[in-house]
């Protein structure tokens, strides 16, 4: 019982130390920051480049959506031969009573 009572004191003594200053005092800084003079140019492209951009993204994606979905089926046919296998060559405990 006496073991309960000191993890108790030592529990109330560590809640007493004050938690470390993550973003307190001269750490506070760090959250606020004022506004950079960095410029971005980022390009405007013609509607006629966009929808190419798009296209490209949308054939790609469904390229790889294919190729997902052929892994997807591959796998399923490999654990289908994988348990037929299994289920063949499995030596019942009961079926020489038959």
């Amino acid at each position: 019982m006496s073991g309960h009572i000191i993890d108790m004191v030592n529990r109330i003594k560590q809640n007493s130390i004050p938690a470390r200053k993550k973003f307190q005092g001269e750490n506070r800084s760090m959250l606020f920051h004022e506004a950079s003079s960095i410029t971005y140019d980022f390009p405007n492209p013609t509607p006629e480049k966009l929808e190419a951009i798009k296209s490209n993204i949308r054939e790609k994606a469904s390229q790889e959506q294919r190729k997902s979905l052929l892994i997807l089926a591959i796998c399923i046919a490999v654990i289908a031969v994988l348990i037929t296998l299994f289920l063949i060559n499995y030596n019942y405990r009961f079926s020489t009573l038959v």
